[in-house]
């Protein structure tokens, strides 16, 4: 679809064979009842809302298993023994090798379940409009998972509960990041997902010390409260009306962006549509490197789960709260860092964000691995650990626009988002394989190397990815992408900024301007007539 701006004379020259296809109108004549608090249902801040719990949600589920899997897996291996403290440092360092293996291998199986759900749901996602269904249904499964969770009384449980986890967030995320995607235009993505991603660290930050909650009252009491949070975000999934799947006159009184955005989408239903294949997506580079940049900062956070644990307590013998409320140091400052550098990411391209990110998290990965007991107390640790935080948000704030600049140009650039519920959950699959791989590597070289050396095997995984972030992330070589501004004449000529020259030429003309929306395929060219100059544009 183009939309073309018409001043004094303006010709439009159109296919013969498709100038007599008869054009839609956008607005329906049949109006249906709105329900209940429709404005506040459908509001932009409650959508928002809806999708930041869930993600809040999914990931205080699985932020509790972050600290506490080794004293989880301990007390597991240990019912048969009478009188054993399963928070306290002993019962995971009696037998340290046994305990880092079963560790990764619990841990990695929430990746299975990643790698199970993201197709189904990807697929699901691009097929039905409606987000409610499959939400649902992710939501239903991490409750199944909490109490599997809660009763488990043997290995093989805790593990069928874990790939349970997997498959619930693998829905949960797909469709939040959808959610969020139906109601925004592409410009603001990047902010919009920084703010949204924000919600993990912050769904980590207030789940870690579920520590404090297993050691001082038992090991049922951190899924309690899991349940109690799902049962919440339950509830406000049962109650959002969503934009793409109810009727376009519903939101006709609402304010003018969300008016336009429907009304974009509106006349791009009415279009003939191509399906946006799985195969399509693979063959992007741009799309190839987002995914292995996911992968990449997926491992070393997972490889960080089990092992950062069993460092402190093997070095400092910390308990089960002591190990979840340090932690905390490297959560915090993740939810600021991730809304702030997906703005940068808006105003200055994602190229220069993830640079500068991946080179500042080479340092600050190798340096957690420096403080041990024998250099000294572990308060070094805690701002290492803060920066650490904040540049693996930087790595990942990249990622979300440039899926949808993906999808958009599989697209042709129109208002059309097909392919873009595939394109998150192929994200999704790249974090299950890092959240695969991490674990067991972690868990592995921690036992045959020592905690050194693997965060040195980590950070050069942020040092090799350097040259791929400068070549593939990005509209082109330019460093520095600003966002378009019709009277900003110094920026670099990109396809983004060529499009907005186009469009500048028509906005500035002096009198009454008239738009004219016309099917793409339709156009062969316009030409506008200005101060008795004519000037031929071809579309």
């Amino acid at each position: 679809m183009k939309l073309f701006h018409q001043q004094k004379v303006t010709t439009v020259g159109i296919d013969p064979e498709l100038s007599e296809k008869p054009y839609e109108s956008a607005v329906t004549s049949t109006e249906k009842k709105k329900p209940f608090l429709f404005k506040f249902r459908s509001s932009d801040i409650f959508v928002f809302s809806t999708a930041a719990v869930g993600l809040f949600t999914s990931t205080f589920v699985h932020s509790i298993l972050f600290p506490l899997s080794p004293f989880i897996v301990a007390r597991i291996r240990n019912l048969d023994r009478e009188v054993v403290d399963h928070s306290k440092s002993s019962a995971i360092t009696e037998n340290i090798e046994m305990t880092s293996r079963d560790t990764g291998i619990l841990v990695a199986l929430y990746a299975v379940g990643l790698l199970i759900g993201s197709p189904i749901f990807g697929w699901l996602g691009d097929r039905i409009k409606q987000r409610r269904l499959p939400m649902l249904l992710g939501t239903t499964a991490s409750i199944a998972a909490n109490v599997l969770f809660m009763l488990s009384t043997t290995y093989s449980m805790l593990l069928v509960a874990r790939v349970l986890q997997g498959i619930s967030n693998a829905c949960v995320w797909t469709m939040c990041l959808c959610l969020v995607a139906d109601n925004w235009p592409r410009d603001q993505l990047g902010s919009q997902m920084g703010k949204l991603v924000g919600f993990y660290p912050l769904g980590m930050m207030v789940g870690l010390p579920a520590g404090v909650l297993y050691s001082e009252i038992g090991h049922e009491a951190p899924f309690i409260a899991s349940m109690i949070l799902s049962g919440i975000d339950l509830i406000m999934r049962l109650v959002i009306v969503e934009r793409s799947s109810s009727p376009k006159e519903w939101f006709e009184s609402n304010h003018e962006d969300s008016t336009n955005i429907q009304t974009d989408n509106d006349i791009s239903n009415d279009l003939p549509k191509t399906r946006v294949t799985w195969l399509q997506l693979l063959k992007q580079p741009r799309l190839i490197v987002s995914l292995a940049l996911t992968a990449v900062v997926a491992t070393v956070m997972s490889a960080f789960e089990p092992t950062l644990s069993m460092r402190l307590a093997e070095e400092w013998e910390f308990n089960a709260a002591g190990c979840s409320l340090i932690v905390l140091a490297y959560m915090v400052p993740s939810i600021i860092a991730s809304a702030v550098c997906g703005w940068l990411c808006d105003q200055y391209g994602t190229k220069i964000v993830a640079l500068i990110s991946l080179l500042m998290a080479t340092p600050f990965c190798l340096l957690i691995g420096y403080p041990s007991q024998e250099r000294g107390t572990f308060w070094p640790l805690v701002p290492i650990l803060i920066m650490g935080g904040i540049t693996i948000a930087g790595c990942q704030a990249p990622v979300f626009p440039e899926i949808a600049n993906v999808v958009d140009k599989e697209n042709g650039n129109s208002t059309s988002s097909d392919g873009l519920a595939r394109s998150y959950s192929l994200f999704n699959a790249a974090y299950g394989v890092g959240m695969c791989v991490g674990p067991l590597m972690g868990g592995y070289l921690y036992a045959s190397i020592g905690f050194f050396w693997l965060c040195t095997i980590l950070s050069s995984f942020f040092f090799c990815f350097l040259p791929l972030a400068y070549f593939y992330i990005g509209q082109d070589r330019h460093l520095i992408t600003r966002k378009c501004n019709p009277t900003d004449d110094t920026l670099p000529m990109t396809t983004d900024n060529k499009l907005c020259e186009l469009s500048n030429k028509l906005i500035t003309m002096e009198t009454d301007i008239t738009a004219i929306a016309i099917p793409e395929e339709s156009v062969v060219s316009m030409s506008t007539t200005v101060d008795d100059k004519t000037e031929i544009i071809k579309i």
